[in-house]
């Protein structure tokens, strides 16, 4: 592919809404293009105008080498905001505007276009080399859950998530849980509490307890402290009745030393000690729960990244983690392992924001990374083989 070819395809891409729901669009424009370029892609329904879409190059003699993306992105908020329509996918000053235009159409439409570089140049030789495109991961990440339920993951040996890095590699992530705990009272007059069941202090007990819940929770050598936080209190309609009903929502950066189950666990025996009171009725909903990954900041993967993409752009990126999370919660649930690392294109801060846009060179930077990891990838994994044999 040109680079004209390349900068016009993301645009189209962004000027396709896919805004959470809305997805099967843009996948069928990517499987024309890939089947335009002699790459058989298989769509996965997911749900109404909501599908997934696998695509993969080379053979089955070797490793699989998986190129992970998703294809929704946030609402844009007041379009008026916008210097530029938010679906417009605007070209100025050697950027591109528009929603997803980092998180993370660039991404994608650059793993897209490595997928074909290879192709057109009859690679791999030795392995595959798999693309993955997700719905639903700025909401719940149902989409990577499903693929992975389905043994899509299953056989992959490394993985790559299209993620915006700012230019470096990013090895672990914290997980998510998302929770609302709901307290139900009974209605009676504020001057005879004693006739009703406080909804809201019965919450108010609740917080009290959860803010010392992960006092003694060991503290990640990767990833440091395990972060929880409520986030959100409604209770009451008026003010001369006692509240019958109540409810909260928190989240919980997990780490693996205090993983989603045992968070669960935590915020649950709470609950349970505090419904042994009399008028108390409390109740744990799970919203979202995002795994925290960690991937061997020693294993020859993240190196052999590191040496692809120093090669391609000059510059040696940096190995860190991030507190965000990703699709990859939901493929380490694949009861095999493998490396997993985030590498894409673009500034992380501008994700989701009013304006958001994408340098055309790290766009393109990051489609020749990506070809050259896998190049490095697959034959030095060749090479390894054959030494062992």
């Amino acid at each position: 592919m040109e680079n004209d070819e390349k900068v016009k395809l993301l645009q189209k891409l962004i000027q396709i809404n896919t805004v959470n729901g809305n997805e099967e669009d843009e996948a069928n424009y990517i499987k024309r293009v890939l089947e335009a370029h002699h790459i058989s892609c298989k769509l996965v329904s997911f749900a109404p105008n909501r599908t997934n879409l696998i695509a993969e190059i080379g053979n089955d003699k070797g490793p699989v080498l998986a190129l992970a993306g998703y294809l929704d992105t946030v609402d844009p908020s007041d379009p008026q905001k916008w210097t530029y329509p938010p679906f417009a996918g605007q070209l100025a000053d050697g950027k591109i505007y528009g929603r997803g235009a980092v998180d993370m159409k660039s991404g994608l439409v650059a793993m897209v276009g490595a997928l074909i570089e290879l192709k057109e140049a009859d690679l791999p030789k030795h392995g595959k080399v798999r693309l993955i495109a997700t719905v639903d991961e700025e909401v719940g990440g149902k989409g990577s859950l499903e693929l992975t339920d389905q043994g899509y993951v299953h056989d992959v040996d490394a993985m790559i998530i299209g993620e915006a890095t700012t230019g470096q590699i990013e090895y672990a992530h914290c997980g998510s849980f998302d929770y609302i705990v709901e307290s139900h009272g009974k209605l009676a007059h504020s001057s005879q509490p004693e006739l009703g069941a406080n909804a809201v202090m019965n919450l108010v007990k609740f917080i009290n307890k959860e803010s010392r819940a992960f006092d003694d929770a060991a503290v990640s050598p990767t990833l440091g402290k395990l972060i929880h936080s409520v986030t959100v209190f409604h209770g009451g309609d008026q003010l001369n009745s006692i509240p019958d009903f109540a409810y909260l929502k928190g989240n919980v950066r997990t780490i693996p030393e205090c993983d989603n189950v045992e968070t669960q666990k935590r915020l649950q025996d709470i609950i349970d000690g505090l419904n042994k009171e009399p008028k108390i009725q409390l109740k744990l909903k799970v919203v979202a729960s995002f795994m925290p990954v960690v991937t061997n900041k020693q294993d020859r993967f993240i190196a052999l990244a590191q040496t692809a993409i120093k090669k391609v752009s000059g510059r040696q990126p940096d190995v860190v983690i991030s507190h965000g999370a990703t699709d990859a919660s939901r493929y380490v649930l694949d009861n095999h392992n493998f490396p997993i690392i985030e590498y894409g294109p673009g500034i992380e801060k501008l994700s989701h924001q009013i304006d958001e846009r994408i340098a055309l060179d790290d766009y393109l930077t990051a489609q020749q990374a990506y070809v050259e990891i896998a190049k490095q990838y697959l034959n030095n994994t060749k090479d390894d083989e054959q030494a062992s044999s």
